[in-house]
């Protein structure tokens, strides 16, 4: 791989010990610096009790500590943010102080291949003009070996954002206001572009958890509020006997039209260490 851009990948984190070593690995060598801002306890916007209901923290800091010591891009910021807004803004806040390029957003679930951030890197070189970058996903479902393929989701998440720090008005600089405005939309100056699937996704195991990490999830994340009734038991807890089920996203069925099986011989090399990876369904 050629020589990195000036890019930080940012990881606005809560226990994630499930995918947050083979994240950073799969990442590593395309950025210059890793921000790793961990979460002391779950967000208490989207659920007034999740501080109280899940406040054993898992083994995020030690795992983050343990490559933080041999791999010398990373590093670890505690802390306790209300939302997921809040805690991106963070990270903004620390990468222009740190006078960072490029704001590459990874959650915790996110893993890369190789050759799609080789990808990445030529294409953000030659638009340099690009305010936001948006990288569609493969979301994994109860198993490496079922997902919802990119092509199939209408989701078009904004992944890597410039940091703009002066607008120009008559050729005259002005501090600008760097904010996240939602979770997923930066106020980047300059034009989108959108990576065609086939040329770079990632893969996203939001959903290729442990059901008592499941239920973690759905209780703290951003769409908490949003969950449909009884979507763990009659989607989730049934889906291994019913593989066919169609209309599965947790708040909008039809996001996710069915979980199909594919082989695992597009992973990225990183995950094939993974205790997960020749399981038939995550238990």
């Amino acid at each position: 791989m050629t020589r990195p851009l000036n890019i930080a990948a940012v990881y606005c984190v809560y226990n994630e010990e499930e995918y947050i070593e083979y994240s950073i690995r799969s990442i590593y060598e395309f950025v210059d610096r890793i921000y790793v801002l961990l979460g002391q306890g779950p967000y208490s916007a989207y659920n007034p009790h999740a501080r109280a209901t899940f406040s054993a923290a898992d083994r995020t800091e030690a795992i983050v500590r343990t490559l933080a010591d041999r791999l010398p891009k990373i590093q670890l910021v505690n802390g306790l943010w209300d939302s997921e807004l809040d805690h991106r803004n963070a990270g903004v806040r620390l990468c222009r102080k740190e006078g960072i390029r490029y704001y590459f957003l990874v959650d915790g679930d996110e893993v890369y291949h190789r050759d799609h951030l080789k990808n990445l890197q030529e294409e953000i070189e030659t638009h340099p003009h690009v305010g936001q970058f948006i990288i569609k996903c493969d979301t994994f479902w109860r198993s490496f070996h079922y997902r919802i393929p990119a092509r199939e989701l209408s989701w078009r998440p904004r992944r890597i954002f410039k940091l703009t720090r002066h607008r120009r008005l008559l050729g005259i600089p002005f501090p600008y206001r760097l904010r996240f405005k939602g979770i997923n939309d930066l106020n980047s100056l300059g034009s989108l572009y959108e990576f065609p699937p086939e040329e770079a996704i990632f893969y996203h195991f939001s959903y290729a958890r442990s059901p008592s990490r499941m239920r973690e999830k759905l209780a703290t994340f951003p769409h908490a509020r949003e969950i449909l009734n009884g979507w763990y038991e009659k989607v989730w807890a049934a889906w291994p006997g019913q593989r066919e089920m169609p209309n599965i996203h947790p708040t909008d069925p039809p996001k996710f039209p069915r979980a199909v099986r594919q082989p695992l011989t597009d992973l990225p090399a990183v995950m094939r260490a993974h205790p997960y990876y020749g399981l038939d369904v995550i238990s």
